[in-house]
């Protein structure tokens, strides 16, 4: 019931400015602050610190990032909130595929197969809802969100 009503208020335009304005911003610092025993997404979407190197940069980039097991896999959605844009750790992890989650090692792979991005998606509106919303958002804007298989190194 309480998830429920989370995944309800995450999905309402409020939640999704607090989300994108507030929580994301936030909860790498707090993830640090309390090694990893609390984030934002404890009361809603487990989130963890994605650490990419920059496509141009070269430096050490961190976003925090939804996700979800497949197996011994992760995946995360470059949903960026449904924009019209994908977020900048998707061509980060484009350009140099390996990349931390956490205290984990990983390599990205961008899930192309159309059967498998089908099911993998399936599995992630499955798992929280706004990912639906953002789908029908960037469809409208024109994009499909990447969807990224982080195998562990």
């Amino acid at each position: 019931m309480a998830v429920r009503l989370l995944n309800r208020s995450a999905r309402s335009r409020f939640g999704q400015l607090v989300g994108k304005r507030f929580a994301a911003k936030t909860d790498p610092w707090l993830n640090r602050a309390t090694k990893g025993r609390v984030s934002w997404g404890m009361f809603n979407v487990p989130s963890a610190t994605l650490a990419t190197t920059g496509a141009k940069s070269g430096q050490v980039r961190e976003a925090q990032v939804a996700y979800f097991h497949d197996g011994r896999d992760v995946i995360v959605m470059a949903s960026n909130y449904g924009g019209d844009k994908h977020p900048q750790w998707y061509h980060n992890l484009v350009a140099h595929p390996e990349c931390r989650l956490g205290d984990e090692a990983f390599l990205a792979e961008e899930v192309i197969e159309p059967g498998e991005y089908t099911r993998l998606f399936g599995l992630a509106e499955g798992y929280y809802g706004g990912f639906t919303d953002y789908r029908e958002k960037t469809a409208r804007a024109g994009r499909s969100i990447p969807v990224f298989r982080l195998s562990p190194r």
